[in-house]
């Protein structure tokens, strides 16, 4: 543990983190989450570096201060940084308009595609419905087919004035500002933010936090048990969720941050351009006593008369982090974990009780209890960010029996999913989605409906008057904004 409470501004911290560090600690010991790293950075100085746990269950290998995190949607900060660096050396302007720089970028309005700039894009004020795309890159379709497939999704937001998160806005920011810079975005965000900024272990690449020698490994944790979960590829939204770092990155990330974009004596981005990210550019949700707004990148909360400027990142494999910057105070903490959904409440719990901590002393209520009942309920069976999805019920002893199973084999199209195939198996359907070579399996349930075993959702068949289908309905498909109707091809 590296703890630093000397120096002007200082003193009050010297009670304050001893108490931090032991709820910190009993904390995370509560969580059962495999590994925790944390900072705590002060005006240039950090005043609190502590690691927990292992990073890796098996071996138990301690977490370390140059231990590899994925960093999830923390990542975001690090393209808005990235293109304020553009802005602050007059390369761009927040309101430059994207497409005139990446015609591939299209939405279904031809006059919001026209005037949608970086400002718009980075602060998910597009219109375009929350997490769109992220279920194309379940089906392997790559950065520029998802960016390409936008202008089949029915906006559901008014434009500039509602908010609704995803990850793909983000994504095609960046790679406007690639085009501009005329190199990929991997290389564009290493040059402009890793390399000046000290991170040295630091990427946008995820081979490269794969094969780290020293690299947490990812857990589901419930229950109080940890299951090993495979790694989460996002190299195709690396811009909303690809970077992966280390706490004492992390450390100079966070010095940088709140000191508006020097660190070591070095302007490596001008003030004012990094400070456009940390202000609101749309509300998220208020009440009589706070607002909470979105700016470039980050999360901006107002109240009780204090503003905090964060952002998290999660991935169901096991990946859970926060950080959160308190500019007025020019203090900022940073929490990175290997566990989900456990990871979740403990960041969160380990940020507020910081928080209150600084603020008044001592930490206010049991956090971790209310933060694990939230998440509970967010996470029960058939909750999603899209709205609840229907199961099937058991279908009932009378069901009507299906078609002969050739009557549904065939290609079906549709334009923003793309092709769907569908063969037989012994027990029913395999149906194969985009480019993803694994199958869904679909059983019998009622005449011409099926039940997708993966999700328990139905997929009902149209039949044409040959007999065979002319049209499939996948109902965990029909989204916000998008139609999970795919046609027969006729060949």
């Amino acid at each position: 543990m590296n703890i630093t409470t000397s120096g002007t501004g200082l003193n009050k911290l010297s009670t304050i983190i001893p108490q931090f560090d032991a709820y910190a600690e009993q904390t995370f010991n509560r969580s059962s989450v495999p590994g925790m790293a944390i900072v705590i950075v002060k005006n240039d100085t950090v005043i609190y570096l502590r690691c927990f746990g292992v990073k890796n269950i098996t071996t138990q290998e301690p977490v370390t201060p140059d231990t590899r995190f994925q960093l999830a949607s923390i990542s975001k900060s690090f393209t808005t940084a990235t293109i304020a660096s553009m802005v602050g050396n007059g390369e761009l302007s927040w309101d430059d308009r994207v497409a005139s720089i990446y015609p591939g970028f299209r939405l279904s309005d031809p006059w919001i595609t026209e005037h949608s700039t970086f400002r718009d894009l980075l602060s998910h004020r597009t219109g375009l419905p929350e997490y769109t795309g992220d279920e194309l890159q379940d089906l392997e379709y790559n950065r520029s087919e998802i960016i390409s497939r936008l202008r089949y999704v029915n906006l559901t937001g008014d434009f500039r004035s509602s908010y609704a998160y995803a990850n793909i806005d983000v994504t095609s920011a960046a790679e406007a500002a690639a085009r501009r810079a005329g190199k990929p975005w991997e290389d564009l965000v290493k040059e402009r933010i890793f390399i000046p900024v000290g991170m040295k272990n630091t990427s946008a690449r995820f081979a490269e936090f794969a094969l780290a020698k020293d690299h947490a490994d990812t857990y589901s944790v419930t229950n109080g048990t940890a299951v090993t979960e495979p790694f989460i590829n996002d190299d195709v939204n690396s811009p909303a969720g690809g970077v992966s770092s280390t706490i004492n990155d992390m450390a100079r990330y966070a010095r940088f941050q709140v000191n508006e974009g020097m660190i070591d004596g070095s302007q490596v981005i001008a003030a004012d351009a990094l400070k456009e990210t940390h202000k609101p550019h749309v509300i998220e949700k208020s009440t009589n006593s706070s607002i909470v707004t979105y700016g470039l990148g980050w999360e901006i909360t107002a109240e009780n008369g204090m503003v905090r400027v964060g952002h998290g990142g999660d991935l169901t494999s096991g990946v859970s982090t926060y950080i959160l910057l308190y500019p007025d105070e020019k203090i900022a903490i940073v929490v990175l974990t290997n566990g989900f959904p456990a990871g979740h409440i403990l960041k969160r719990a380990i940020t507020n009780g910081w928080n209150d901590l600084y603020f008044s002393g001592a930490v206010r209520k049991d956090w971790y209890s209310q933060l694990e009942d939230e998440i509970n309920a967010a996470l029960k069976p058939g909750s999603s960010v899209s709205g609840p999805i229907k199961p099937l019920p058991p279908a009932s002893e009378a069901a009507k029996p299906s078609r002969p199973l050739t009557a549904y084999t065939g290609t079906y199209t549709q334009d923003y999913y793309g092709i769907v195939q569908v063969t037989t198996n012994s027990t029913g359907l395999q149906v194969y989605l985009g480019h993803s070579m694994n199958p869904m399996i679909l059983v019998p349930y009622e005449g011409d409906t099926f039940l997708d075993t993966g999700t328990k959702t139905g997929v009902n068949f149209i039949i044409g008057s040959d007999g065979t289908a002319k049209s499939v309905r996948f109902s965990h498909l029909d989204l916000p904004g998008r139609n999970g109707t795919f046609v027969r091809i006729i060949s």
